[in-house]
């Protein structure tokens, strides 16, 4: 049967729409409003109707709904064992958008408690947690009805059955075309002694900029509509505020104008009262073309919310620019009408639903970022079938991870995910020192994701035969390792060159950086770099 997986506070399935591309199904996507069960509904994430839960995280009812589609599986679909638990809980009292926070803040953020409360029922082989950067170090009631922070909570209660791993990264450094630090939290079932949470972080990859992004669509004018796309338009706006923007340079914000021309509301009497500056700096301002998009907020509908004025046009982002932005394939639907939208009958439709729709963008997981994770996932877990059940996957001839295997690689993935999660991860340049073909494959995977915020990671594959070499050139190239990864063949190191991290004979140790760091040229290098 094809993977499986369940989402908690799902809201209108954006990223996970990347575990359907990747052929996951969903056996229950839980989420509190109704609309947004609806848009899951019309791109089919469940497989059977009774899959949509529509409730309230907290109420044992909910949960009694999600346990009894698990047993529907598992009489059913002969469901062993729930592959994936993927959870977004509400951030209201932790995000930075939200700066008026409130005395129900511990409430909110103790929504996360209710997913781990239904992983440990659930026993699933992966769970994800997405949120906002300050999430690991924000306070929850926990379990026990102490407060803690999430960190120690989610050690507290899953770290028994789970190897774990978090990181904080921005996902324009990972495919996303727009702003976005995210705390991601990965926890592996200990039973599965072949998969490490590091193996299924996304990839780091270049920027991309704002115009090889969106600037390939239409420009459009003051309530202007593209002739082709209904979802690609001049969102309109009082003529007034034409006069706050027209004149805007890229990245300059209208409070910067002069007094006559900066955004105002009028009293009773019909004067102008100026607003006042933004806490942020970020309202009523231009993108800039040559930078990856801002943060989408909730409210991109208006040109007082955060970066949404268009580089050149005067505009707010069009839905079709946002979707882009986020990663969202044409393919996903919002309606069930939406095969029949077009440009002449679109009124109706955006008066109904556009606010919906931009909400939804704001508060999504970019799709990317689940097809990212979930592809590893898959592959991981083909992985596992093969070592364990001996089960070979028709693609395996693809899978790094079983050629790998066959070619050496067999140190326990559990024991170098321990060594690997005690090293230094703070340094922007990692310089990686790997002694054997069984450590390079072991390793050199799992330490690419571990220092994927590095500006570089600098790998040495030492004392190779040239057969060796040979044999692990082309198995490389089944893996995507980061854009900022380049791996060295050498015969040799000098003894003058300093490593942070070497791993040889078992062991993965960090290198104290010498004082005078002196770094010789090795004759007759041989390179391979990976930008892929």
């Amino acid at each position: 049967m094809n993977p499986t997986y369940i989402t908690l506070f799902s809201c209108a399935g954006v990223g996970c729409y990347g575990f359907k591309m990747n052929g996951f199904d969903c056996i229950a996507s839980n989420e509190l409003l109704q609309p947004r069960i609806e848009i899951q509904r019309v791109n089919h994430k469940c497989k059977y109707e009774s899959g949509y839960i529509c409730g309230d995280a907290t109420s044992s009812e909910t949960h009694q709904r999600i346990y009894d589609e698990i047993n529907m599986w598992h009489e059913k679909e002969g469901l062993e064992q729930v592959d994936v638990v993927f959870a977004t809980p509400p951030c209201q009292g932790m995000s930075t958008a939200n700066y008026k926070k409130n005395d129900h803040e511990q409430v909110r953020n103790s929504l996360v408690v209710q997913a781990m409360k239904l992983i440990k029922e659930i026993h699933p082989k992966i769970f994800v947690f997405e949120n906002v950067r300050a999430f690991m170090k924000s306070i929850c009631t926990d379990v026990s009805g102490e407060d803690m922070i999430i960190k120690d909570s989610i050690y507290k209660n899953l770290s028994e059955e789970y190897n774990i791993y978090w990181k904080v990264i921005n996902f324009k450094d990972y495919g996303v075309p727009s702003s976005r630090p995210r705390t991601i939290v990965i926890g592996t079932s200990k039973q599965l002694t072949h998969i490490s949470p590091l193996h299924l972080f996304p990839t780091r990859q270049k920027e991309i900029l704002l115009k090889d992004s969106i600037g390939k669509f239409a420009r459009l004018q003051y309530c202007e509509k593209d002739k082709n796309d209904p979802f690609h338009f001049a969102r309109p706006f009082p003529e007034y505020m034409l006069d706050w923007i027209k004149d805007l340079k890229e990245g300059e914000t209208a409070f910067d104008n002069p007094d006559e021309t900066k955004p105002c509301t009028f009293d009773a009497d019909g004067n102008r009262i100026i607003n006042k500056g933004a806490y942020m700096g970020n309202k009523y301002r231009r993108l800039i073309w040559d930078r990856p998009g801002a943060c989408i907020a909730t409210r991109s509908d208006v040109m007082s919310s955060q970066d949404t004025i268009h580089p050149c046009d005067n505009r707010v982002l069009s839905i079709r620019e946002l979707m882009t932005l986020m990663t969202i394939p044409n393919t996903f639907r919002w309606t069930d009408h939406d095969d029949k939208l077009t440009v002449e009958n679109s009124d109706e439709y955006l008066k109904e639903n556009e606010g919906n729709i931009r909400r939804c963008i704001g508060e999504a997981v970019p799709t990317q970022i689940g097809n990212d994770i979930a592809s590893k996932i898959r592959t991981m877990l083909d992985f596992e079938s093969f070592i364990t059940k001996k089960e070979p996957k028709m693609d395996s001839e693809k899978n790094f991870y079983i050629q790998a295997f066959k070619l050496g690689g067999g140190t326990p993935i559990i024991d170098s995910f321990e060594k690997i999660n005690t090293l230094p991860s703070e340094l922007s340049h990692v310089s990686i020192k790997l002694a054997s073909i069984a450590e390079s494959l072991t390793y050199i995977p799992q330490l690419c994701a571990y220092y994927s915020a590095a500006d570089s990671i600098d790998i040495d594959v030492v004392g190779l035969s040239e057969e060796d070499k040979n044999k692990m050139e082309p198995l490389f190239k089944l893996i995507k390792m980061g854009s900022n990864v380049c791996i060295n063949f050498q015969p040799s190191v000098s003894v003058y060159k300093h490593y942070d991290v070497v791993v040889e004979n078992g062991s993965c140790r960090a290198i104290p950086q010498r004082k005078e760091n002196k770094r010789s040229v090795v004759e007759n290098e041989l390179q391979l770099s990976f930008f892929d």
